[in-house]
């Protein structure tokens, strides 16, 4: 699997905003995690506070890192070209590594944010650490 650093995911991605549902979504997801003793927050490398994680989404980036299972996840929202009817689409991409190290690969491409965000959960279930859906 190919390696890169965090640079040149930034640098090789056509960024787009996240939008307000986006937000939303990964709150209540996060919320969802908590209460099932699932460790996942905004990585502290990447933002002081959960308050400034929400408003760097506006850049298109934001990671997560999950201690139990001993993983940081960078999710990016992209260009995904334009619609039948010239609407904006959207593709958000995964890549799972360690931040502090700057090493990550890239895990998979969705066109569904809920189902880019709810992805990690597999890595929880396949540790058993969740089982069910969140």
């Amino acid at each position: 699997m190919q390696r890169c650093s965090m640079t040149e995911i930034l640098n090789s991605a056509n960024l787009l905003p996240f939008e307000r549902q986006h937000i939303q979504f990964l709150v209540s997801l996060l919320k969802k995690q908590y209460a099932k003793r699932l460790v996942v927050r905004f990585h502290p490398l990447f933002a002081d506070s959960p308050q400034e994680a929400l408003a760097k989404m506006q850049d298109g980036i934001f990671v997560l890192t999950c201690p139990q299972i001993q993983s940081d996840f960078v999710f990016t929202c992209e260009n995904g070209g334009k619609g039948l009817f010239g609407g904006q689409k959207r593709v958000f991409k995964v890549f799972i590594g360690d931040l502090e190290l700057d090493d990550f690969t890239a895990a998979n491409t969705f066109k569904s944010f809920g189902i880019a965000t709810t992805s990690v959960n597999n890595i929880f279930r396949n540790e058993g650490l969740l089982s069910g859906a969140v």
